[in-house]
């Protein structure tokens, strides 16, 4: 198994490296995915759909499924006659699809597979990375986020056991209830629509919307001193607080363009289980006489409050950057009492983040929300030793999981992205040269 990026827990009769006669029809009896396109990673055609109760597998050739095997656990059964991958759930059988796909890109010869019967337990369940896709001339340095660069990037984080991806569209996505809200040069709805069935129906990710409705509202690398409305709708400015910042949140029509927002996202991500909101650097919300006596605090919360319940009427779960309520990691001047966070539904899903390496510090903002009853996910970035921390912390805490940010480097990140999720994979260190073997592919 040495090379693998999605290891396996323990091993059953394994009888070493042998090549599988995989020539036997391909059959499943889950009706509710599609595995072609994993399967033609396998160098496989599609599977027969047949009508069978109990365990859920996919299977080619004469390979045994009856197996006992737990609540999410993967089970793989390999022989010499065949290949067989079961669980109770499709979570599950999709794992062990990708696991023998892992399989086959470390095998030294053609067409070979470990004979044995192999079992895999996840040890973090929320298993995210987030990428963003950037107005490409906006005269700023990142890296290209192309569609066919976020397919790439985003079929490399499948094939190492990541289970959702957040999108972030810096002015680019194309919104349909608002056409302002989009640069002319964002990606068209057939692009998008084309990476969310990717997403859903060839990689078995759950694809997750990500967009600031709180503040950064003018959906631009800041330092592009661009926004994405305000520079090509101007007479829209009162919809903002001045200078465009963060959106006046009180005021009936920008309620009914968030609402709108919300709505094209939700839709086109086919109904998403979670909207991430941001809601970080909210460096001012005041844009009347009347709001400029009212406590940031009370601005906030209610905003909060607004984004929590909008979302919740359409099924949607909110997530937010939870440094506002905390730490504060980018507003020194405004610091939100902690004691907001007791008037928050604890259904949002905290996401604690940062850019750097943290040490062996232990996060405070972590018990801070859990205490509460908060479920948390965490973001590291670029720095290994960051994801590393994290990636310990969340599984000593036993915390929903992590979100793996890229920023305006995914190019650049692509190591501690196959990194992460290795770790998360196996909950232990992947060794570095396989790694850097995925990368070289």
């Amino acid at each position: 198994m040495n090379g693998m990026i999605l290891k396996p827990d323990f091993v059953y009769n394994k009888k070493g490296w042998k090549k599988i006669d995989l020539s036997g029809e391909v059959k499943t009896n889950i009706t509710s995915r599609k595995y072609d396109y994993l399967l033609s990673e396998l160098s496989l055609g599609k599977a027969s759909v047949i009508a069978e109760n109990g365990d859920l597998y996919v299977k080619v050739g004469d390979a045994d499924t009856s197996v006992r095997c737990n609540e999410g656990e993967t089970v793989i059964r390999i022989s010499e006659n065949g290949i067989a991958v079961i669980g109770k759930d499709e979570d599950a059988v999709s794992n062990g699809v990708k696991m023998l796909i892992d399989m086959k890109r470390v095998a030294m010869g053609d067409g070979e597979f470990p004979i044995g019967e192999f079992h895999y337990t996840p040890k973090i369940s929320f298993r995210g990375v987030h990428m963003c896709i950037f107005k490409p001339n906006d005269g700023t340095e990142k890296d290209d986020t192309t569609i066919d660069d976020v397919m790439r990037r985003t079929k490399i984080a499948a094939l190492c056991g990541y289970n959702y991806v957040f999108y972030e569209f810096w002015g680019m996505f194309p919104y349909e209830k608002r056409e302002y809200a989009h640069w002319p040069n964002a990606w068209s709805k057939a692009d998008v629509d084309k990476l969310i069935s990717f997403v859903i129906d060839d990689l078995h990710m759950t694809p997750i919307p990500h967009q600031n409705l709180t503040s950064h509202a003018g959906w631009s690398r800041i330092i592009s001193r661009q926004h994405v409305v305000l520079d090509q709708r101007p007479d829209l400015a009162d919809m903002w607080i001045p200078g465009g910042w963060c959106f006046a949140t009180t005021r009936e029509d920008t309620k009914a363009y968030l609402r709108d927002i919300i709505d094209d996202l939700v839709k086109t991500y086919r109904n998403p289980p979670i909207l991430h909101c941001s809601c970080d650097k909210c460096f001012g919300f005041g844009s009347t006489e009347e709001e400029r006596v009212v406590p940031a605090d009370d601005l906030f919360v209610n905003h909060m409050l607004f984004l929590h319940d909008e979302l919740k009427e359409r099924g949607v779960r909110m997530a937010m950057w939870s440094d506002m309520l905390y730490s504060s990691l980018d507003v020194k001047y405004w610091k939100c009492d902690p004691a907001v966070t007791d008037r928050l539904p604890n259904d949002i899903l905290m996401n604690v983040w940062t850019h750097n390496d943290i040490g062996e510090t232990k996060w405070q903002d972590v018990p801070f929300f859990e205490d509460r009853g908060f479920e948390t996910v965490y973001s590291p970035f670029l720095d290994k030793n960051g994801a590393k921390n994290m990636i310990e912390q969340c599984i000593e805490n036993g915390s929903l999981g992590i979100v793996q940010t890229t920023w305006h480097r995914p190019e650049l990140a692509l190591p501690t992205v196959v990194y992460s999720g290795a770790y998360m994979w196996t909950g232990s260190e992947p060794d570095e040269e396989a790694v850097n073997a995925i990368l070289e592919k």
